[in-house]
């Protein structure tokens, strides 16, 4: 059940907010916990409502958990125990969803639950390598070091994640507007021209009877049009969260030029990076690859990486799975080998990370110089084929006159 509660904190200021809890008398003793004298507390009616539906896609910034692992670390750092630590985070957090979660964790870590454990309550916000590393430090009895790591480590993904974004940004933005514009021409432009061009008596050319079929239809099946545009959408999305869609989707990230490369890079700096600090953080080598595998985030890579934890299941080496793959270069499985043959694998694989998130930019940087002329290759093609099919209409009406 959820709660809404006002309370006064021990500097006298006064707190709204929201707790779930199992029943009344533990929503106020987690708030005493907190050290919040309560003015008031009632349960909150849940009604039907689009905020349910869509709650499951409420994500916190990668940035906030950036800061919160800092944060956190220094605290730890400078003697503050973990409960009032992170006490202190929920508040100072500004966020209320992510206020809730911290609330909820530090709550269970009192109740004596361990940090890592109570991180696994809220998967869309820590991810399995989060929880693994964290409980890495409570076994090493490094916990504040292992944030500090973790902090570092997101901060690196965020910035990589945002360079392929952005690299993809410009194109996507670009073509959805043309798309608008078109869509525009179709529906407000065109037919003020179809009325001419019927009264002219003159024989069309294929461009303009296209034209004129393709914007009849949007003009009298506009509401049909935007639910096919919708449905094929909600139906490719459907798709892709299947096994055997997000594998085509993935391998078609992998070998669709120009994007290719990019991604490819991409996802080995990820791996790599992954990996690295798994086993730095001394997690057994086959939990870590599995973690590596979970958080991978293209299933082609998934699928080397857990062939890799079956070669290493029965004593082989991690690099024999990545030699057999068509999609890793020759340097990683021998960058591997070095690894395993010298016993550094961690600091080998963060030099890969390191090398292959340079590429990254590299290769950020080719993309955009690649799809500037691209796009207006693009663009020119749709422009010139309107204008055509406008324009010889005209030109032929003003031969007949």
């Amino acid at each position: 059940m959820k709660f809404k509660y006002k309370a006064i904190t021990i500097s006298g200021n006064q707190q709204i907010g929201k707790i779930e809890a199992s029943s009344k008398d533990k929503a106020v003793e987690l708030l005493q916990k907190h050290k919040l004298v309560i003015v008031s507390i009632d349960p909150i009616k849940e009604y039907f409502s689009f905020s349910k539906i869509f709650s499951g896609i409420r994500k916190v910034n990668s940035k906030k958990i950036v800061m919160f692992s800092k944060e956190l670390s220094i605290l730890l750092s400078s003697g503050v125990s973990l409960v009032e630590a992170l006490r202190i985070q929920y508040e100072q957090e500004e966020s209320g969803y992510f206020r809730e979660q911290i609330f909820a964790i530090a709550s269970m870590v009192d109740d004596g639950d361990s940090f890592s454990s109570a991180l696994t309550h809220f998967p869309g916000t820590f991810s399995d390598f989060f929880i693994n590393i964290v409980k890495s430090g409570e076994v090493s009895g490094k916990m504040q070091e292992s944030l500090l790591h973790l902090a570092d480590y997101v901060e690196k993904s965020y910035l990589l994640n945002s360079k392929v974004k952005n690299a993809l940004l410009y194109p996507g933005v670009i073509l959805c507007g043309f798309l608008l514009v078109g869509i525009g021409m179709m529906v407000f432009v065109v037919p003020q021209l179809i009325g001419i061009f019927k009264e002219s008596n003159v024989d069309l050319p294929l461009p303009t009877k296209i034209l004129i079929a393709v914007s009849d239809f949007m003009v009298h099946n506009f509401a049909g049009f935007v639910l096919i545009i919708l449905a094929g959408i909600y139906g490719f999305r459907l798709y892709i969260k299947t096994e055997k869609g997000k594998e085509k989707k993935d391998t078609l990230l992998l070998i669709l030029p120009p994007f290719n490369t990019l991604f490819r890079k991409f996802y080995l700096a990820r791996f790599a990076d992954n990996l690295s600090m798994l086993i730095g953080s001394g997690v057994p080598i086959i939990n870590a690859l599995q973690v590596s595998g979970d958080v991978a985030g293209n299933e082609v890579y998934k699928k080397v990486i857990y062939s890799s934890v079956d070669e290493v299941k029965i004593g082989g080496s991690i690099a024999y799975a990545f030699e057999r793959s068509d999609y890793v270069a020759p340097m990683i499985s021998k960058m591997l080998k070095i690894g395993e043959k010298t016993g550094k694998l961690d600091a080998v694989l963060k030099d890969v990370a390191d090398f292959y998130t340079k590429e990254v930019d590299i290769a950020v940087d080719g993309l955009t110089a690649i799809i500037e002329p691209i796009l207006i290759f693009i663009l020119g093609a749709g422009v010139a084929l309107l204008v055509a099919a406008i324009l010889l209409p005209i030109y032929q009406m003003s031969e007949v006159i």
